[in-house]
């Protein structure tokens, strides 16, 4: 593989990738075991509109391709997830004063992350900030569960978090923090912009 491509695989993951076109989709392989599968007849589709090139493949080279992961038929190259720095995310964020952000730190499980990116984007966060280490950044495994989530939403890499949330309290953003005996974040009347920190999965923010 490409190693200055991303490859991402399952239906969601790659039918949200062509559609949004935010990222150049290089190539995509679909299984022969798909044939005439609608979704992944969709996804074909979307791919020939787009110039993209297709190859079919057997199963088991696409086991192998993903590393045996659930990839329902089918896996695309794609330009990476470009990261966004913080003051460009601070610049475009500018004026909007009911934009929500999330921090998550030191979080290494992709399943987890992916969820999280997926709940984050469906509650009408804007964006995501990662720290560059100690985080399990953004592989195959967590664009599948994120489900096509990261096409829609900015994702920050930050060196240090808490210098860059210090940065964004400068910049007149309220800071919260996740705790499993706190208010509901769907229920929660945030005054903002603000961002929420989440911690790692053992041992919190």
């Amino acid at each position: 593989m490409n190693d200055n491509l991303d490859m991402i695989y399952g239906i969601h993951p790659v039918q949200e990738a062509l559609r949004s076109k935010k990222r150049n989709v290089t190539q995509l392989y679909v299984s022969d075991s798909k044939a005439g599968h609608r979704a992944v007849e969709d996804i074909i589709r979307l791919a020939k509109r787009q110039n993209v090139k297709i190859d079919r493949i057997d199963n088991k080279t696409l086991d192998r391709l993903t590393r045996n992961a659930n990839h329902q038929g089918i896996m695309a190259k794609i330009q990476p997830v470009k990261m966004m720095k913080l003051s460009n995310a601070i610049y475009e964020a500018d004026g909007n004063k009911k934009d929500l952000w999330l921090a998550v730190d030191e979080m290494t499980d992709p399943q987890n992350l992916g969820a999280i990116i997926r709940s984050a984007a469906c509650l009408g966060f804007s964006t995501i900030i990662l720290p560059n280490r100690r985080t399990v950044g953004i592989t195959p495994a967590v664009y599948k569960v994120a489900c096509g989530a990261i096409e829609n939403i900015n994702i920050v890499e930050v060196a240090n978090l808490s210098a860059a949330l210090t940065d964004l309290k400068e910049e007149g953003f309220w800071i919260y923090g996740a705790d499993m005996a706190g208010k509901s974040i769907t229920t929660m009347d945030y005054a903002s912009p603000a961002v929420l920190v989440i911690g790692s999965e053992g041992f919190g923010i």
